[in-house]
C-alpha cells in the first residue's frame, strides 16, 4: 500500500541520531515520519554507559576531536555546528540538569539514559503520526523528484531520506547492519565493518583466575608478523579470559587475531634496563622475597605472583638466592609480558562499530550524500567511529542536527 503524503523527510532508525533529526524536524515544521525496525525506539541508546548515558564529553575541540581517529576532520564538520555546549542546552531546555566529572564526562545528572530519550521523544509533536515502529526497510528508490521507501508491503513517498541505522553493535538491540544495505543500494561504497570497542580473547590465557585486576597508564606495544604494528598507553583490565580496559577498548579497531601484544610494568623503556636496575634492588635486599621488590613498581601482589610462576621463581624466594637466569626472565615478563590475541570480542559486546558507509561520499558539514541529492546519513552507519566517553553519541545527535538543518534549508528556506 502507497502512502498518499509526500514527506519533507523520511527517518530510517530510531537512535541517537535518527531521533535527534526528528525531534530537530518536529521544531521546524518538516513533514516526515520516523521508521524504527524495534518495537520502540532507542533501544541501544538506553543500554549507553551502562544505563547512565555518558552523551559527550567537555574539553577544548581540538582535544575532542582527536578521539574520533583518523575521522577527526570529517566528524569536526557536524561537531562544529552542534558542539557539546550546544547539546548540553538543548537537553537542559528540556529539563534534564547535567553532570560533568573530573575528566569532563557528561551525564544526565539523574544518571538515567531513558531521561535522555524520553526528552527527545517529548520534542517530538504528534508521536503517533512521525513514529513508526516494527518496520523494517527493505529498499530505497530514487524516483525524478522523491524517494520510494519500502517495508513489505508498505510504501511512502518522501523528497528526502535520512539513513540513521547504526551499525552492527549489540545485533540482539536491532544493530545489523541494514543501513549498509540501503546505502549500497543507493551506490554509496562501503569500508569493511569491524567491531570497535571492544575487549580481546587472549590465546592460551596465562593471567586466567585474575579477572578483576586493573593496571594503571600501561604501555602496549603491537606486533605483527614479528614487526611492530603501534604502540599505545592506558588503562588495563584483565577480564576472566582477556583484556579489557579504556586503552584495550578504544584502540580494539586496530587489532587483529593472532598480534602479539606486550605490556610494560614497570616505569623502565626497555628489559636491559630494568634488569639493571632488578640487579641493584636485589644487591641491598639480599633476605627480602623478591615479591617485596617487584610489588614496588605498583604491580598487584596476586599478578606479581603469577609472573613470578611463570617465571620459575616460588613467591617465597629471597634475593640473595635470585640467580641471573631467573632476574633475566622476570624481567621479561616485568617489561614485555606477551598475550597473543585469539579474538577481538565480537559485535555482541563491542559497543560500536568500524567501518561504514565511506565518508569521501558523504558532505560533512550537512551529513548529505555526494552522489544522490535527498539522502542523508548520520551516526554509526558512516565510517565514523570515537573513543569511550561520550564521542560517540555526541556525533551521532550533531550529525543528525546538521542533516535535518540542511533539509530545511531546502525545503523551508530557513536556518536552524
Amino acid at each position: 500500500m502507497v502512502s498518499k503524503m509526500m514527506y519533507d523527510l523520511m527517518i530510517i532508525g530510531g537512535g541517537p541520531g535518527g531521533l535527534m533529526a526528528a525531534a530537530e524536524a518536529s521544531k521546524h515544521g518538516l513533514s516526515f515520519l520516523l521508521l524504527e525496525k524495534n518495537d520502540k525506539p532507542g533501544k541501544k541508546l538506553l543500554v549507553t554507559g551502562g544505563g547512565q548515558c555518558n552523551l559527550t564529553h567537555v574539553e577544548p575541540m581540538k582535544v575532542l576531536l582527536s578521539h574520533y581517529h583518523e575521522k577527526s576532520k570529517f566528524a569536526g564538520k557536524a561537531i562544529k555546528l552542534f558542539p557539546p555546549q550546544e547539546l548540553m542546552k538543548w537537553f537542559q531546555r528540556e529539563g534534564i540538569q547535567m553532570e560533568v566529572t573530573g575528566q569532563g564526562k557528561v551525564f544526565p545528572s539523574s544518571r538515567k539514559a531513558s531521561d535522555i530519550l524520553n526528552a527527545l521523544l517529548n520534542r517530538i509533536h504528534c508521536k503517533d503520526e512521525h513514529l513508526l515502529c516494527g518496520v523494517t526497510v527493505t529498499s530505497i528508490t530514487k524516483k525524478t523528484d522523491h524517494f520510494l521507501v519500502m517495508a513489505g508491503n508498505e510504501k511512502w513517498c518522501t523528497h528526502n531520506v535520512l539513513i540513521a541505522t547504526g551499525g552492527k553493535s549489540y545485533p540482539s538491540l536491532g544493530t545489523t547492519g541494514d543501513g549498509y544495505r540501503l546505502a549500497e543500494m543507493m551506490g554509496h561504497h562501503l569500508v569493511e565493518a569491524r567491531p570497535a570497542l571492544a575487549a580481546l580473547e587472549i590465546k592460551h590465557f596465562s593471567l586466567d583466575g585474575l579477572a578483576g585486576i586493573s593496571l594503571e597508564n600501561i604501555p602496549i606495544k603491537l606486533w605483527r608478523n614479528e614487526k611492530k604494528a603501534g604502540e599505545f598507553k592506558g588503562d588495563v583490565l584483565i577480564t576472566h579470559d582477556g583484556i579489557s580496559g579504556p586503552v584495550i577498548l578504544n584502540n580494539a579497531r586496530y587489532f587483529k587475531a593472532n598480534d602479539l601484544l606486550t605490556m610494560n610494568l614497570t616505569k623502565c623503556d626497555q628489559q636491559e634496563m630494568y634488569q639493571k636496575h632488578l640487579k641493584q634492588l636485589v644487591e641491598i635486599s639480599g633476605k627480602k622475597a623478591v615479591h617485596s621488590i617487584i610489588k614496588l613498581e605498583n604491580v598487584p601482589r596476586r599478578l606479581i605472583d603469577r609472573l613470578l610462576e611463570l617465571s620459575g621463581i616460588t613467591p617465597s624466594l629471597t634475593c640473595g638466592n635470585l640467580t641471573r637466569d631467573q632476574r633475566k626472565e622476570i624481567s621479561k615478563y616485568m617489561t614485555a609480558l606477551p598475550l597473543e590475541i585469539k579474538q577481538v570480542k565480537g559485535y555482541e559486546t563491542a559497543m560500536a562499530t568500524a567501518g561504514g558507509v565511506a565518508t569521501d561520499e558523504v558532505a560533512g558539514t550537512s551529513m548529505a550524500s555526494c552522489l544522490i541529492d535527498g539522502l542523508y546519513f548520520a551516526g554509526e552507519v558512516l565510517n565514523v567511529d570515537g573513543m569511550t566517553g561520550g564521542y560517540n553519541l555526541q556525533f551521532a545527535f550533531s550529525s543528525g542536527f546538521a542533516a535535518v538543518a540542511d533539509v530545511c534549508k531546502k525545503v523551508k528556506g530557513k536556518g536552524v
